[in-house]
């Protein structure tokens, strides 16, 4: 276990006193705080000693079933709630298993000064294929297994006082991971672990005011992090366990600007720089680029008329690799950008809707995990590619009870600035349309049915368009039906009811395809108390 960062740890311990510490006549003597942060600290308060919860199961074909309960104290300014979960599901290949169990519960306490909680939650999957068939398994009296193990822990505290016109904050989180997978081969069983720990310390500072006629709304905030991974077996190159640290600090600052007028405008301005400090044998090759990431963000809108408003925004974003498994081992990846840009109307009301986007998207060094080049695959980054598109969306209720959905989406993805300058991108839809009808009837009962249709796409691994195939179009039905009877809630799902066999992966030219779910049906109950 790594030792903590003196940084964090005084950060850590500053911040909770400060937050702790501040008298209670402070908030007596101040302006009254934000109209949203008094609702949820008045009105949103529980009601005194009320237990509720409810318990639900479901079941479904391919030895797929799921079970789940939860519970919920409220007494006067005190919330505890705890919930527990177990689902198994048998997947398409035969002899597979998927289980997985959960846990998670958490307190909170309100008060007129601020409120304060925890909570806690843990997940385990286990996955068991079946081996691929090969000469050598013949001669076993067992078939092995290949076997995959994943665990998660997360924890989290935090505190939030209200001052006046202010809203202090801090938050310390914890999350563990733990992977375990094994490979049956011809040599015997491979096996392979991983194990991080990340620990995050994120302080904020919220201000609500008002200059002028215009109403404002600032942020500042501060994020500490420290990584660390432990993988099985030692990275290509260096001696130990796979062992790699990771530090980060970020600064962010929003402000949100409210006018008045007969247009209402609106705008948004957001800011994070990022630092990261790597162990010195991991850093990559022009290392400066990567340890400082920058993002953005700039939002607007108008009230043109009652029934339409209209906005535009665009941003940067980044994102850095945490695992960094590549070719050349345990090796972070270059940092992966993404600069966006969007407009859009929405015209409507509660009776008929209609919504259009204009979007943009350019991404540089994209990270992605391209399971083709092996048998476990590899991180890595992808050339400079653009996706640009049209959304609309509309929705009309027929009559009392009924109402029609719609969307459709159009989208031209194609690599840029590179040899294969102009080929759209694989396994990526130019054309998605959906189509959905609702129901709500008398006596708690509803239902709703829908039909999805996929364009044909390219076949992946096909940077020169030198594969003629496609994955071909499919359109897929899916509905369910819920019933309502005091207490209880019935529902009866089903996806694919046409049985449409189809596909949606396929790495190679002709190969390496991977068949969707065929249809699936299931039924749940679920109890309230």
């Amino acid at each position: 276990m790594m030792p903590a960062s003196p940084v964090l740890t005084i950060a850590t311990r500053t911040l909770l006193l400060c937050a702790l510490a501040m008298p209670a006549h402070a908030q007596e003597a101040a302006p009254p705080v934000p109209p949203s942060v008094q609702a949820g600290a008045q009105q949103g308060g529980p009601v005194a000693g009320v237990t509720h919860g409810d318990f639900s199961t479901e079941l479904g074909q391919g030895g797929q079933h799921s079970v789940r309960g939860a519970l919920t104290h409220d007494q006067g300014g005190m919330s505890l709630d705890v919930a527990i979960d177990g689902q198994r599901n048998g997947n398409y290949r035969d002899g597979s298993v998927f289980h997985q169990h959960g846990f998670s519960g958490g307190a909170e306490w309100k008060g007129r000064q601020g409120r304060f909680g925890f909570s806690a939650d843990q997940l385990n999957q286990d996955t068991r294929y079946p081996a691929p068939e090969a000469p050598f398994l013949a001669l076993l009296a067992a078939r092995p297994e290949d076997l995959y193990r994943y665990e998660v822990r997360r924890a989290s505290a935090f505190v939030q006082r209200y001052v006046g016109n202010f809203e202090l904050g801090v938050e310390l989180s914890q999350r563990e991971k733990h992977a375990t997978a094994r490979y049956a081969g011809e040599d015997g069983s491979s096996e392979s672990t991983y194990s991080s720990r990340r620990r995050q310390l994120a302080s904020r500072v919220r201000h609500y005011g008002k200059v002028g006629s215009v109403g404002t709304d600032t942020e500042v905030g501060l994020d500490l992090m420290q990584w660390e991974r432990r993988s099985g077996r030692a990275a290509p190159g260096r001696d130990g366990d796979g062992q790699r640290r990771q530090y980060s600090r970020a600064l962010l600052l929003r402000e949100e600007l409210a006018f008045s007028g007969a247009y209402a405008p609106r705008l948004l301005l957001g800011l994070r720089h990022e630092q990261f400090q790597l162990d010195p044998a991991d850093l990559p090759a022009g290392g400066s680029d990567w340890e400082n990431q920058n993002a953005w963000d700039v939002q607007g809108s108008l009230q043109l008329r009652p029934q339409l408003s209209v906005y535009a925004k665009t941003g940067r974003s980044y994102r850095i690799d945490d695992d960094g498994y590549t070719r050349a081992g345990y090796r972070p990846l270059a940092g992966q950008l993404r600069r966006e840009t969007e407009v859009g109307a929405t015209f409507g009301d509660a009776v008929r809707s209609a919504s259009v986007r204009i979007f943009s998207e350019r991404l540089s060094n994209q990270i992605v995990f391209d399971q083709s080049l092996g048998q476990l695959g590899f991180a890595g980054n992808l050339d400079p590619s653009r996706r640009d598109g049209i959304a609309i969306e509309a929705s009309m209720a027929l009559a009392r009870d009924w109402r029609l959905d719609g969307q459709l989406r159009q989208v031209h993805a194609r690599y840029d600035d590179y040899a294969y300058d102009g080929p759209d991108i694989a396994l990526v839809p130019k054309t998605l349309a959906s189509l959905r009808l609702y129901w709500t009837g008398q006596a708690g009962a509803s239902a709703d049915v829908g039909v999805q249709w996929l364009r044909a796409l390219r076949y992946g691994q096909d940077f020169d368009n030198s594969c003629l195939a496609q994955v071909p179009a499919f359109a897929t039905v899916d509905g369910r039906y819920v019933r309502k009877l005091g207490a209880w809630e019935l529902e009866l799902a089903g996806s694919n009811l046409a049985n449409r066999r189809h596909y949606g992966d396929a790495p190679g030219c002709r190969s390496s395809i991977y068949l969707k779910d065929a249809r699936q049906l299931r039924v749940s109950a679920r109890y309230h108390f």
